[in-house]
């Protein structure tokens, strides 16, 4: 048997490696359309991808990549010959299944971002470009940037905004986008980080207290945090609470006894939060009290008759 030499191999690599990047760029378009071409007709199509990643180039750069008008759009040699809509394949009109396809040579899916358990927007013949428009310069391209394509599927959710107390997204002051991170981020309410969220409006709702109300506690295996008291979209009630009144708090408080009892009863004449207002945390009081309870319901400040408000 013939041995090649060592100075053919040594060739033969070298041969391979000045062919190796053309190898590997990989071409998406299916014909040899390019998008002079396309835009002889489409005039300005290219403008609305310029400032986004989906800018047409000529030639890849940095890139394995050669991103070109039928990259996405498929069975262009019959359109140029036959110009109808419905010989051009575009994604926007695709079933969910054939956009997903398209995306995905490129784009990761959402499901496969780190969504706890199941999407509830899989299934439901949802595609990429429900919420999504390619030819766009709004934020991460969507339809539209206040999020009202979300009020589509979510009627319910939109019908809380407009409730008597609820969170200003009518007004535009914040938009779904606010509060929600679609690609899931091992939030199974797809929200940006539990309290972390809130914080960023409520900042003075953070803390850190001393003395901390169980229920803000959004790490805890037994409560939400701010939603374990606050509807997040809107509500009946007044500053967004699921409940009014000492229903709310009766969710996980009893009424204490001796309220009832001592002082004939007076303890039980007044609502939990007249007393009990630092209902985020408190940096004096374990009980939560108002440190000026005193001149409130009579007797001296900073004590309740005959009791320190640090008790």
């Amino acid at each position: 048997m013939e041995t090649v030499g060592w100075g053919a191999r040594w060739l033969s690599v070298v041969a391979l490696l000045v062919l190796l990047p053309s190898l590997m760029t990989v071409r998406l378009q299916e014909s040899d359309t390019d998008d002079e071409t396309c835009l002889l007709c489409h005039e300005d199509y290219d403008i609305g991808l310029s400032s986004t990643k989906h800018r047409l180039v000529p030639e890849p750069l940095g890139s394995a990549e050669k991103l070109q008008c039928i990259s996405c759009h498929t069975g262009a040699e019959i359109h140029i010959d036959d110009p109808d809509l419905g010989n051009i394949g575009n994604p926007a009109r695709a079933l969910s299944s054939e956009t997903e396809s398209v995306c995905s040579r490129c784009h990761q899916p959402h499901t496969e971002m780190g969504v706890v358990g199941h999407d509830p927007h899989f299934g439901r013949d949802l595609s990429c470009t429900s919420c999504h428009r390619i030819h766009s310069t709004n934020a991460f391209q969507l339809v539209d940037e206040e999020g009202a394509f979300c009020g589509v599927c979510h009627v319910s959710v939109v019908n809380d905004f407009r409730k008597r107390s609820n969170h200003p997204l009518t007004d535009q002051a914040i938009t779904c986008m606010s509060c929600h991170d679609f690609t899931g981020r091992n939030e199974a309410g797809f929200g940006h980080g539990g309290n972390a969220n809130c914080y960023q409006c409520h900042p003075e709702q953070s803390g850190p207290y001393r003395y901390e109300h169980e229920a803000t506690s959004s790490f805890s295996t037994q409560s939400n945090g701010c939603t374990s008291c606050h509807l997040p979209h809107g509500g009946p009630d007044e500053r967004l609470l699921k409940r009014s009144g000492d229903h709310l708090c009766q969710q996980c408080h009893g009424t204490p006894p001796l309220h009832r009892i001592k002082h004939d009863g007076i303890g039980s004449q007044f609502f939990c939060v007249d007393c009990h207002s630092d209902v985020h945390g408190s940096y004096t009081s374990q009980a939560l009290l108002d440190q000026q309870l005193g001149t409130t319901i009579g007797g001296q400040p900073g004590a309740c008759y005959c009791h320190g408000i640090s008790e």
